[in-house]
């Protein structure tokens, strides 16, 4: 059922108004938010939030925030991280696909948070028109940023989100957490020699590549490789395969998302993963180099390699697949 934006609002403001009565004088609140250019002013936490990405979806779960969670959506057919699969499995699943406009005024959404960009577009609705229907919002600075970014923006991402729902000290051991597991894996990495690393981002005609603004090129960085293309200061985009010769990655990271042409794939791991690994080991131009000659293929899907609690497990997997000898199989 679609309602009226004025109806909608009226709805919004009355949970607001009941929010308000439960979570009255709450410490930290009121909260200032500044995020991506959006100043929003949070007189409470919100109780109705709704993610718009598997990596929004995920920190709000390691935050113990899926009481506060109305909906998630834009999963496709990728698998939540394990650790979070009993409590995913208690919210509502609004859509495979970014949940519509209609979707979160039905869950009368107060909080919308993407973890990038095409979550808040013109096609869909921007941050504006969500905050005109009473909806606060939130986009993962890496969504906006315009430089590098790695666990140091990841743990002020937290910290931002943590805040607006009054767990900060949820946040502190989430970050915790995150920093003793990255201490140890520089601790077994110690004075490793770096192997060069091509992140495979699909494209048969031409290869698309990320690049270094990019939270999985750090990742690589933090597992003993180097992204081969991490010195193009942009998030992706395209290269060429004589390029990837030249440059002569040891390894490749295969990324994919759950997503192809704006569609859910039926089977992402096989159809985007593996498929993508056969149009590499396909292409003459690259069969000499190392990664390929020796079929030395990660894949990483986007529920770890988007900005998010499991950035930390990507890290741990492809350090493992980089250097065996010193994190063991």
């Amino acid at each position: 059922m679609i309602r009226s934006r004025g109806f909608s609002a009226f709805v919004l403001a009355g949970i607001f108004l009941a929010s308000t009565s439960v979570f009255a004088g709450e410490p930290g609140f009121p909260h200032t938010d500044e995020n991506c250019g959006v100043t929003t002013v949070y007189e409470v936490p919100p109780a109705r939030a709704v993610t718009l990405s598997n990596n929004a979806t995920e920190l709000m779960l390691a935050l113990g925030l899926e009481d506060r969670m109305a909906g998630t959506s834009y999963m496709a057919n990728l698998k939540i991280s394990p650790q979070y699969e009993e409590a995913y499995k208690k919210i509502p699943v609004l859509s495979p696909l970014v949940a519509t406009t209609e979707q979160l005024i039905e869950v009368e959404a107060d909080f919308v948070y993407a973890g990038y960009p095409d979550g808040f577009s013109e096609s869909r609705h921007t941050r504006d028109q969500l905050h005109d229907l009473g909806m606060k919002t939130r986009l993962n600075t890496e969504g906006c940023n315009l430089g590098r970014f790695g666990f140091d923006e990841l743990y002020a991402e937290i910290r931002s989100v943590a805040a607006i729902f009054g767990v900060r000290e949820r946040g502190e051991a989430l970050i915790a957490d995150m920093e003793m597991r990255l201490a140890a894996v520089a601790e077994q990495l110690e004075d490793v020699e770096v192997t060069p690393v091509f992140i495979f981002n699909g494209g048969e005609a031409a290869p698309r590549a990320v690049l270094g603004n990019t939270m999985l090129s750090h990742v690589v960085s933090r597992a003993g490789g180097e992204n081969i293309f991490g010195d193009v200061a942009n998030r992706y985009g395209q290269v060429s395969w004589e390029q990837i010769a030249e440059r002569m990655p040891e390894y490749i990271v295969v990324y994919y998302s759950g997503t192809a042409g704006g569609q859910v794939v039926g089977d992402p791991a096989g159809e985007l993963g593996e498929g993508r690994i056969e149009i590499l080991k396909a292409n003459p131009t690259i069969r000499e180099v190392p990664g390929i000659a020796r079929e030395r293929f990660v894949t990483i899907d986007s529920v770890w390699g988007q900005p998010g609690p499991s950035s930390i497990d990507a890290v741990e997997k492809l350090a493992r697949a980089f250097h065996p000898d010193r994190m063991g199989h």
